[in-house]
């Protein structure tokens, strides 16, 4: 029987990594207006959930995880009539 090493287990962000090369596509673009058509190609090429996933993850750092159900606060002020 050969000796076989195992291999140690792949840490969360080898994982990671690896999802991103196999699920990444890179673009190169030659200009701002290219580079725009693409960023628009991509983004129409989406689903809905996908659109709002990402979405998600953009709101999430700036306001948490706990905010999710939190509205938009309201002020009334009143201005004499003049």
């Amino acid at each position: 029987m050969p000796n076989a090493k195992s291999q140690p287990a792949p840490t969360a962000s080898e994982s990671r990594a690896a999802r991103r090369r196999a699920e990444w596509k890179i673009v190169v673009a030659d200009s701002f207006a290219e580079a725009e058509a693409e960023t628009r190609a991509y983004w129409h090429a989406a689903t809905p959930a996908e659109r709002l996933t990402a979405l998600e993850k953009l709101r999430e750092p700036f306001y948490g995880k706990d905010q999710i159900g939190g509205r938009l606060q309201r002020f009334l002020e009143v201005v004499p009539a003049e």
